[in-house]
């Protein structure tokens, strides 16, 4: 009974009700998640892949996993095609010299970094304004950065879908 006082109060249960009641509810729900969450993403708001994974636990169950995913991809995607387009040649002309070593490494082991990266929990635009001056590719920093965010959004997805089971 408290719980579900607690989780009216703190979310808009009766507005979301009314978008999922709507004619196309069952994707307007999801997809306004999966927009929120590439938006807060883009942005590089310091916790807002596990903030929203657990809301869209709470919200859709465990189907928030995927929700979240598709935001955090394209979110992720944006802000690297963004980095590299506006932050990647000015650390190339500023670290020139002392990144050369490196390039060549890192286009071919870039991804393993990026999932240790991201599992490591280093905050998303470190790991992306480094990636975007970097010679990999943006579909493999895709996939890595997917991969190693995977494990936090279902964690909090499935604790945020046990509170709402609670």
């Amino acid at each position: 009974m408290y719980v579900d006082a607690l989780i009216s109060s703190l979310l808009p249960m009766t507005m979301l009700d009314g978008l999922a009641a709507m004619p196309f509810g069952p994707f307007a729900l999801p997809a306004l998640l999966a927009a929120l969450t590439a938006s807060l993403v883009a942005m590089s708001v310091p916790g807002a892949v596990n903030t929203m994974s657990f809301v869209s636990g709470l919200i859709l169950g465990i189907g928030g996993i995927l929700v979240v995913a598709l935001g955090v991809t394209i979110g992720t995607h944006l802000l690297f095609l963004a980095s590299r387009r506006w932050l990647g040649e000015r650390l190339r002309r500023r670290f020139g010299k002392r990144m050369e070593g490196i390039q060549e490494h890192l286009g071919r082991r870039g991804p393993l970094y990026v999932v240790g990266a991201r599992i490591g929990g280093i905050p998303s635009v470190i790991v992306t304004a480094g990636c975007a001056a970097t010679p990999i590719s943006a579909r493999a920093f895709l996939a890595a950065s997917l991969l190693g965010m995977l494990p936090a959004i279902s964690l909090s997805a499935l604790a945020g879908s046990g509170l709402a089971a609670f």
